[in-house]
This record gives structure tokens, sequence and C-alpha cells, in this order.
């Protein structure tokens, strides 16, 4: 194979992982936007209503609010990401200890009640994140890498009672999405052109920014003051993603000499359903629970046009839809100490020969405990800690067409730790 197709497919490779990082992020979408939430796995979350930050998952739950009230805070995310494999071109190791760095991410959220039957609401929040590291030497470079995305989810909602069962509520979301991507040349195009390209050379250089748009809404039906019931749903959020691709390759080797070409596509995230459920079942204990249910089967393939409105890549995806179950409970100790649990399951909606290793996506089983220290009535603190555990997957990445595939074994676990402050005015 000649250096020109195989920088070509490089550059191909980066921009689709640029674009599957979002998609990928938005897959599983961040749901670390509370710690009481979080040491609970994110159990009934439409129905609670035990802070401000209940206003974002489910706009109806609102109206359970009768004074101006606060939460912010962050939840500090330490992932644990293995690879291990051997290159099938040199034979070389390409085993990383851990390719996803730490983030932090943080949420702010405010209830407004106006009166019995009205409430409005705000949050800032990161519905989408992923970090993915490797030296810019490793041997596989053009799948590895830099790939970087923050997100910024800025919600405006309105909650209305309509008697004392029903409460409806929806809400508008602006979300605000920053990509950046490297890939290198790696082992193969350096042994092509006999060490005058180094792997550790850029051969492509990805960023890009976009605001997308969409809307949620929710119904909260109580049964009484120990049992409710939360529906909401999330629309799907179109993004009309601009980028720039550079690269530092020479124009006759398939690289851009160092100029910068733009380049458009549109992501269309998917909509998602939920519902929960809270029940006190004695004076001190609650149990709680929800299903998720993503409609990834919306998102089938991606494909990014140049300026004149020629085809960049194409590519299928055949992402499937899938369910997230989630189950805690609550223990309400006395009036300064609560104390709570969860378990939950995700399930991935990227098939088996589809997964990179920019994006080891995989199942994941929840675990997590927390608790909410009162230091007044108005003024309290909710801690959360979760353990993520990831099933083990196997993936095979094609960098070059005539070079077998670089076969990867991936393992991925995750510590999470959460801090809210609340206060009612």
């Amino acid at each position: 194979m000649n250096q020109k197709n195989l920088f070509t497919r490089s550059a191909v490779a980066a921009a689709m992982a640029l674009v599957s990082t979002q998609v990928f992020a938005a897959g599983f979408q961040l749901n670390e936007y509370t710690a009481a939430g979080l040491g609970r796995s994110f159990s009934g979350e439409g129905a609670i209503a035990d802070s401000a930050a209940s206003g974002s998952r489910n706009p109806a739950t609102m109206t359970m609010f009768d004074r101006p009230t606060f939460s912010g805070g962050a939840i500090y995310v330490d992932p644990d990401v293995k690879l291990t494999g051997n290159s099938p071109v040199t034979g070389r190791s390409t085993d990383d200890g851990n390719i996803a760095p730490n983030a932090w991410v943080p949420n702010l959220h405010f209830i407004l009640p106006l009166n019995d039957q009205w409430a409005l609401g705000a949050s800032a929040t990161s519905n989408y994140g992923l970090s993915t590291e490797f030296e810019n030497d490793y041997p596989a470079g053009p799948l590895a890498g830099k790939t970087d995305l923050i997100t910024e989810n800025l919600n405006l909602s309105a909650a209305y009672r309509l008697n004392q069962h029903f409460s409806f509520g929806v809400g508008f979301d602006a979300v605000y999405a920053k990509a950046k991507i490297e890939r290198n040349a790696g082992e193969l195009v350096a042994l092509q052109s006999r060490g005058t390209i180094p792997a550790s050379t850029t051969a492509a250089h990805l960023n890009g920014n976009a605001w997308g748009y969409g809307w949620n809404a929710g119904i909260l039906y109580e049964v009484d003051e120990n049992n409710r019931y939360g529906f909401t749903y999330r629309s799907k959020v179109d993004i009309d993603f601009d980028g720039n691709y550079r690269s530092d390759l020479p124009v006759v080797a398939g690289g851009t000499g160092g100029n910068t070409v733009p380049g458009s596509l549109t992501l269309n995230l998917p909509e998602m359903w939920e519902v929960s459920g809270y029940n006190r079942v004695a004076p001190k204990w609650a149990i709680h629970y929800s299903l998720t249910y993503t409609s990834w089967s919306q998102f089938q393939e991606l494909k990014a046009t140049g300026t004149n409105g020629n085809t960049l890549f194409q590519k299928e995806e055949g992402y499937h839809d899938v369910y997230r179950l989630a189950l805690g409970t609550t223990y309400y100790y006395n009036d300064q100490w609560t104390f709570r649990t969860g378990i939950a399951y995700d399930d991935s909606p990227v098939p088996a020969d589809n997964r990179t290793i920019s994006i080891p996506d995989q199942d994941r089983l929840w675990l997590s405990v927390g608790s909410t220290y009162a230091f007044t009535p108005d003024a309290s603190v909710d801690l959360g800690v979760s353990y993520m555990h990831g099933k083990s997957v196997h993936i095979s990445e094609k960098v070059a067409d005539g070079v077998p595939n670089y076969q990867f074994d991936a393992k991925g676990t995750a510590m999470l730790y959460g801090v809210n402050f609340n206060y009612t005015f």
C-alpha cells in the first residue's frame, strides 16, 4: 500500500473518531449532574425531588418545592481504561495502562416557586463528555492520539400543578459542544518512509464547536406524600457541527501541508424516555427505581461533507436501542443524616464490530453509596461515591488496506466522587 492512501485513511479515521466521540458520549448521556443521584446510581431520579437538581431531570417535580432552592457541586471522574495487544506489523506491544484522564463534571441548579401551582427552574450541566489520550509515538497512531469532548447543557424549564395528584413540566435545552482530536502517523508510516516521517508526526488535527437545541418534558403523579411516579422525555438534539481539519503531512502524501480544510456534518442525538418511582415503604426507609430507554437505532450512519457539498466520508454505524436499569434505597436516619445506596446496569449501543480504541464502549455495572448531612433545616451537603465496572471487550480495527487489523482487548472501570451544596431560601 502506498503512503498517500495510508495517510488519506488516517485522516478519514480521525474525522470519524471526532464524530463518534460526540455520539458515543451522548450514547451513555452523562448522568453526573448531582451527588445525591450519584449515591443511588441515579435511581428514581424523575420522582424523588430531594434537591433542586431534580428539575433538570423531570421539570414536573419542581411543583414539590414551596421555597426557592439552590444546588451546586461537581463530580470527579477517575477512570481506569486499559488496552492490551500486539502490532500485526512489527509485533510491538500496544499495551496502554490508562488511556482515559481524570475529569471534573460541575453542575448548578435553581428552582423558583411562583405560587402553589407554578414554578420555574434553571440548570447548567454536562450531558456529554469524553477524553482519551495516547503517546504521540504509539504504534497504532492513526487509531489513537488524543480525543476530547466538552459540552455544556443550559436548561430553562417551567412546571404546573394541575391538582394534588398531577403535575406537568417542560424545558428548553441549549447544548454547546467543543471537540478536538489528533492522530499521529504511527509505525506503519514510519516504516514505509524509512524514518523520514517519524511515527509521532501529526497526521490529522481536527477541532470544532457547535450549538444544538432540544426540549424535555415530564409528568409527576403523586398517589400520596409517600408514593409518586415520574415519566420524562428528552428530545433528540440536532447539532450542526463545523470543524477544521489540518495535517502536517505533505500534500503529495495525502496531507494538507499544514493548511486547514473546513468540513461539516449534522449529528442527530437520539431521544430518551425514563420511567421512575419512589415509595416510602416505612417511616425511615424508601425504595426508588428507574427504567431509561434511549432510541439509538435512530443513529445508523455518519456522513460529512466539504464546502462544495462533496462527501468527505460516510460510514455505517448500525447502533441499537438501549436500556438503563437502576434500583436504590434511602434510609432517613434522623433530621441531620440521610443515607442512600443503589445499583444500575448500562447497556452499550455500539455493535461489537464498530468499537474503536479511542472509544472502547462497553456495558457497565454501577454500585453506589451516598449521604446527606443537614447543617440546618435550610442548608445541607450531599456526598456520593460510585464504582463503575465495565465488561471486557475485544476490538479489531483497520488501519490500511492490505494490512492485518490491529487487535486489542479493553477493560475499563471508574470511581466517581461527588459533592453538592444545597440551600433553601
